[in-house]
């Protein structure tokens, strides 16, 4: 296999699959397991894995549940989904990697770090969501119902606009591939979101996490507010503001991404 080619494959797990896309590095180049926000898929990272072959082994997971991973039980929490970081380093036969998670896979890769931080080399955190009980209570109350597929289609349109208002600046090409994210998680798409949202993210947070973390904003991203809430919970950590960047910079703009995430990696392998 070439190196920069973007290939697939499964990861067999004693629940189910693990979909991923990976790109080749060097043979002794440490993996980056990377999660995705929800509920999309690894796609996101497609333009982004040949660009951080020269410091690592890059895998892009699909979230159990989204894109072509297979679906979980409701009852899975923040703790399910981190472990099957590890279950996937296990079958690398990987004894210590780097983790990047976006959103709600942000809060899975550091749900993971803390789970086994004698494994890992790094951390990235980009667009960390830290709600407020509040606010946890609020979206578990009112935020991303189901979606009832109609006879007609309608709950299609449905989808396209709920992404229009999410991203008003988004072009076609995007919210059509979003769109295909949204069909592939099913009519309950938020059933990670349930988790991160019971998940009391301040109080696993005590003292110095002991590995290091970067953590990146965007000044366009949809929850750019929240950047600073995690410069506060994680004082420690390295932070980059992008000012320019949207939620999908790696898609829009993967050379600036990559360039950030490979400095990083460089300064930790």
């Amino acid at each position: 296999m070439m190196s920069g080619t973007v290939t697939k494959g499964y990861f067999s797990l004693p629940w189910g699959q693990v979909h991923y896309r990976s790109a080749t590095g060097a043979a002794d180049a440490p993996p980056l397991l990377m999660l995705h926000q929800s509920p999309l898929s690894s796609r996101n990272y497609e333009r982004l894995l040949p660009l951080l072959t020269g410091q690592c082994q890059p895998y892009a997971l699909d979230t159990p549940g989204y894109g072509e991973s297979s679906p979980v039980p409701e009852s899975w929490e923040v703790g399910d989904y981190a472990a099957l970081v590890w279950k996937v380093a296990d079958d690398l036969g990987a004894g210590k990697v780097f983790l990047f998670g976006r959103a709600t896979g942000a809060v899975f890769a550091f749900a993971a770090a803390l789970a086994q931080p004698q494994r890992v080399l790094g951390l990235v955190l980009h667009g960390m969501p830290v709600y407020t009980d509040d606010e946890r209570a609020n979206r578990m109350a009112v935020f991303a119902p189901p979606f009832v597929p109609q006879a007609d289609g309608s709950h299609i349109q449905g989808i396209w606009a709920r992404i229009q208002g999410e991203y008003p600046w988004i072009g076609p090409e995007l919210a059509t591939h979003f769109v295909r994210d949204f069909l592939s998680a099913g009519p309950d798409f938020a059933r990670s979101y349930r988790a991160i949202w019971r998940y009391d993210l301040p109080a696993h947070v005590r003292g110095h996490v002991g590995f290091p973390t970067l953590l990146i904003g965007g000044g366009r991203d949809r929850i750019a507010f929240m950047h600073a809430r995690a410069q506060a919970l994680l004082p420690e950590a390295e932070s980059v503001f992008l000012e320019d960047a949207t939620d999908f910079v790696a898609e829009q703009d993967a050379p600036l991404m990559a360039r950030h995430l490979n400095e990083f990696m460089a300064r930790h392998a």
